[in-house]
């Protein structure tokens, strides 16, 4: 079976947590709040059970609806048939792209049989968190169950002062030329202390106008991108699947797991974060959309940028990576659990995180 994740909205790309959708992306804490949220439950979201690939997605309702409603005298009800017929083909054309993806990327799946995504990320984010001056985790857990309502059941049945819930995802890019590793938090006050350190009521909301996981309910937001790009890519996505292959495919191996040390690392690195979250006056490195992004830091494995949503993104560099640090198969490991012992960060993670932490 496949799963529809297109490459404008991929999977995980953002919460399933209700809310104001006009919040910025990323909210920093402060040391003092961070204190009082102690200790914290934390709650990893893996939906993906393997590594997928990201499509284009097909915009004919979207775009069919806009010429209906254009057609003078076509009234509401034929403009909202017109619209819904077009999302019928949508959904076959995504359906097909989809299934597309999957084939494409089955041979790179197939390479990392041996690689327990979940696992690793697990064991990153454990000695990540640790890491943080003050941080106290009551408990971290894998889950694939990532919705709403289970998201706010596993809130309300916590005993800790606050929840973080880390969403994680990775995938190739549409054209195969890129590995993405994304990390999304947030963390919610629950218990008295901290919702008061957080100026938040001290009972938790009760009503469906105000879900419990609102938006505006979390102390701290944040948004880790990790992007690397094959040094041999080029624009056709057969023969950069074929790349990265080769070597029994170890130039994906080191990005994924390159990829985990960056994103939990820089995470545990936000959260004590004592720089401008997004500083317009000095940002200078043109990104897409026509924006600019802060240089955060710029090294031999990469460079790290603040984008204007307060997001960081780090590009890799993989050649130097690779070269560093070759990959060596990695054995499947048993289930994720609390107590799992956590495992050496990468080298090349500090230098970001240090310049991150500043």
């Amino acid at each position: 079976m496949f799963a529809i994740r297109s490459a404008v909205i991929p999977v995980l790309a953002s919460f399933v947590f209700a809310g104001c959708t006009h919040l910025p992306a990323t909210q920093p804490v402060k040391p003092e709040v961070l204190s009082a949220l102690q200790p914290v439950d934390v709650k990893v979201g893996i939906r993906q059970a393997e590594l997928y690939a990201a499509f284009v997605p097909s915009t004919a309702a979207a775009t069919g609806a806009a010429a209906c409603g254009a057609v003078p005298g076509l009234g509401i009800l034929l403009a909202a048939a017109c619209g819904g017929a077009m999302g019928a083909v949508d959904a076959s054309v995504n359906a097909t792209r989809a299934k597309a993806a999957e084939e494409s990327v089955r041979p790179l799946k197939d390479e990392l049989v041996d690689v327990n995504f979940d696992q690793l990320m697990h064991e990153s984010l454990t000695q990540s968190l640790q890491s943080v001056p003050g941080m106290q985790l009551a408990g971290i857990a894998v889950t694939k169950t990532v919705t709403t309502e289970a998201y706010e059941k596993t809130f309300k049945a916590s005993t800790s002062n606050a929840v973080m819930f880390i969403n994680l995802d990775y995938h190739m890019s549409v054209d195969f030329s890129t590995l993405e590793v994304s990390a999304r938090g947030l963390i919610y006050p629950r218990g008295t202390t901290a919702r008061k350190a957080a100026k938040l009521p001290a009972a938790l909301p009760t009503t469906p106008s105000e879900p419990v996981l609102a938006l505006q309910n979390a102390t701290y937001r944040s948004s880790i991108i990790y992007r690397a790009k094959h040094p041999a890519s080029g624009d056709d996505a057969t023969k950069n699947i074929a790349a990265w292959k080769a070597d029994n495919a170890r130039m994906l191996k080191a990005a994924l797991q390159d990829g985990i040390a960056q994103s939990t690392a820089l995470l545990a690195a936000d959260l004590q974060s004592k720089h401008p979250v997004y500083a317009a006056t000095t940002a200078k490195v043109d990104i897409p959309a026509g924006l600019k992004a802060n240089m955060v830091s710029q090294g031999n494995t990469g460079k790290l940028l603040r984008y204007p949503d307060g997001s960081l993104h780090f590009d890799a560099a993989l050649a130097n990576i690779a070269a560093a640090a070759p990959v060596a198969p990695v054995s499947p490991a048993a289930p994720p659990t609390a107590d799992a012992a956590p495992v050496a960060a990468a080298s090349a993670v500090q230098a970001a995180t240090d310049t991150a932490a500043k």
